[in-house]
């Protein structure tokens, strides 16, 4: 298994034992030269190159008690297949933090990666994506500078001399406690470290952590049983009488993302032998019904609904094909046939090694707020539904259709639903966003912003946006400015007579997206941040309004009618804000994966139209606020 260096190899077990057992010595702010006694070497050698001394393979600092601080060192690559990092507060040879880098990846997006161990090896497959992985150039045959920041139960890693973080991690999975600090790398000339550097320091200005969104129906407890060596359990077949009653039910409750780290509750054997769990959920009928179910394991998994199998897979690192990770997310889902009244669901998730996890998500869980009513929903036609207008004038909606084999097009639909017009204008390329002003829709296409009489039913110009890389959504002022969001661009544009100029660009520009002119403010929000940001015309200047949670895309913006407004996070979650900043979800689809675009409401009618881009339907509802 070409990845078996993220177990723990014998000398990789002695090293964190004499970690453990250090006598922390103080080391503040010392450069710590690997000629120096302080170092124990584990494997690997001292050596000079490209005019430093500096060491291979795996090594430790058995008299640093480290909680807070910086680590700094140098690193050196030869672009061949390895891990090299750090690990630091090691409480046991089983439990530490772990950073380190793939040179192998390239710019793949796990080239750099923490990977907490609750033992034996790297949870490398439960931890990944957001504040967890990055991509990363991994130039070989030069020094490349790495500084990790530590900060209670936050990091930051600084790499090859930039000024900004390329991963930051707010949630380190280990209580803050002191413990040692090590390099760890494979036993060969594959990376090469030098210029050590240990500060131990409180003093540290971390910004506050972001909020997050999670979606919702993730599980948050289990029932979870120990753990039982693979030879001695039959981890496909539902437990027998006699394993059930070794079982001792523990509640297992996941990280906020809906992981379970079965390792954190369940031993693992130490020479590599398989291991198997058993979790279940009791699920709660008042009649016969069939509701869907996601879920994501590693590294093997039976599914057993009342005792009967219900799906059986294996997610192991390659089992699929020699580029498969392995890694843990929600990708499969079952139909569960609930009978009246209580039912078990059971899975027995087996181990091999990269980290040993489930998750689940009910996929019915979506939110509706009380005031909130369906009123009529077009399932059938759409094109991949991007944005939606009213037209006050004409009785009647605009929609995108934001994909038609490079014929894209704006449909005609009437209030009650009905098609009026399929392909009202066609001829568009990938329309997003749009705005009515006076007879005049003005979309968004790829770098282009097309103008269209809507009393001719015709386009009248269409005007390239020098630069854009990829406009998103558009609003007018009173004064007939048409400002134009790019996402992918950082930057919102303005449209004045004939001609385009970056209008604003900046810090607080982070993939903006939904955007909408109002009272003297222009307001849009970050795909990044996921915050809602309000821009005084008259000095350019920015606050936060709120702030939906980090990574929620915010594609639709409306006035209420009230002095409030309707926001729309792409990801399915609809809100109301008040004029005083009071949030209320109004609508939450996540569970069931239906998105929420570029929406459209009517305050008069108390009508909310949200185009689904994903799930090709345009669904009215009637909102009475409040």
């Amino acid at each position: 298994m070409s990845r078996c260096e993220f177990g723990v190899p014998r000398t990789l077990q002695i090293l964190l034992v004499v970690l453990i057992t250090g006598t922390g010595v103080s080391v503040s702010g010392e450069m710590v030269p690997f000629d120096s006694n302080q170092w124990v070497g584990v494997n690997g050698e001292l050596g000079d190159y490209i005019g430093q001394q500096c060491r291979t393979g795996s090594a430790y600092l058995p008299h640093i008690a480290f909680k807070n601080g910086i680590i700094e060192y140098d690193v050196l690559l030869d672009g061949s297949r390895g891990y090299p990092g750090i690990t630091f507060r090691a409480t046991s040879m089983k439990h530490y933090e772990h950073i380190y880098i793939r040179p192998h990846a390239g710019l793949r997006g796990d080239g750099m990666q923490y990977a907490p161990a609750f033992g034996p090896g790297s949870d490398w497959q439960l931890y990944h994506g957001e504040g967890n992985t990055a991509s990363i150039e991994m130039p070989a045959d030069r020094w490349i500078h790495i500084r990790v920041e530590i900060l209670d139960r936050r990091a930051r890693v600084f790499y090859d001399g930039g000024l900004e973080p390329v991963l930051v991690i707010d949630q380190l999975k280990h209580e803050p406690v002191e413990g040692p600090v090590a390099i760890r790398s494979a036993p060969n000339t594959s990376a090469r470290f030098a210029n050590f550097k240990v500060t131990k320091t409180d003093d540290l200005d971390f910004p506050p952590v972001p909020a997050t969104w999670h979606p919702r129906g993730l599980i948050t407890e289990w029932e979870l049983s120990q753990s039982f060596k693979l030879g001695d359990v039959e981890g496909s077949a539902y437990p027998n009488q006699e394993v059930m009653k070794q079982i001792d039910w523990q509640t297992a409750t996941a990280e906020s993302n809906g992981l379970l780290n079965i390792s954190r509750f369940a031993q693992r054997s130490p020479n590599g032998e398989g291991d198997v769990v058993f979790a279940r959920l009791i699920l709660e009928a008042d009649r016969r019904e069939t509701r869907k179910f996601s879920f994501g394991y590693s590294d093997y998994v039976t599914v057993f609904l009342n005792g009967e199998p219900l799906f059986s897979g294996n997610n192991a690192y390659r089992s699929r094909n020699n580029d498969h990770p392995g890694v843990i997310s929600l990708e499969d889902q079952v139909h569960l046939h609930l009978k009246e009244g209580k039912n078990e669901l059971l899975f027995a998730v087996a181990e091999g090694f990269g980290g040993w996890g489930l998750m689940g998500q009910d996929n019915e869980a979506d939110y509706f707020h009380p005031n909130l009513t369906r009123t009529w929903r077009l399932e059938q036609g759409n094109r991949m539904p991007e944005s939606v207008v009213y037209d006050s004038r004409r009785g009647v909606l605009y929609v995108t259709n934001y994909f038609q084999g490079g014929n894209e097009f704006i449909s005609r639909i009437g209030m009650d639903g009905e098609v009026l017009q399929k392909s009202w204008i066609g001829n568009l390329q990938q329309p997003t966003g749009m705005w009515l002003e006076n007879d005049r829709l003005w979309v968004v296409q790829r770098r282009h912003l097309a103008e269209i009489d809507v009393e001719q039913g015709k386009i009248l110009e269409t005007h390239p946006i020098p630069g854009a890389v990829f406009p998103n959504d558009v609003t007018v002022d009173q004064s007939g400015n048409v400002f134009v969001t790019d996402t992918a661009g950082n930057k919102i544009y303005r449209f004045h007579e004939g001609e385009f100029e970056v209008w604003l660009e900046g810090p607080e520009v982070r993939k903006p997206n939904g955007i909408l002119v109002e009272k003297g403010r222009l307001l849009f929000g970050n795909s990044e941040d996921g915050c809602l940001q309000e821009v005084n015309l008259a000095d350019k200047s920015v606050r936060t309004l709120i702030s939906l949670g980090q990574g929620a895309n915010i594609d639709g913006l409306r006035p209420d009618g009230n002095g409030g407004f309707i926001v729309s996070a792409f990801q399915g979650m609809i809100y109301h804000v008040a004029g005083n900043g009071a949030l209320t979800e109004i609508l939450n689809t996540t569970s069931s994966g239906n998105t929420s675009a570029d929406l459209e409401y009517i305050p008069e009618k108390e009508l909310l139209i949200v185009p689904g881009l994903f799930d090709n339907r345009l669904t009215a509802y009637k909102f009475t606020g409040i």
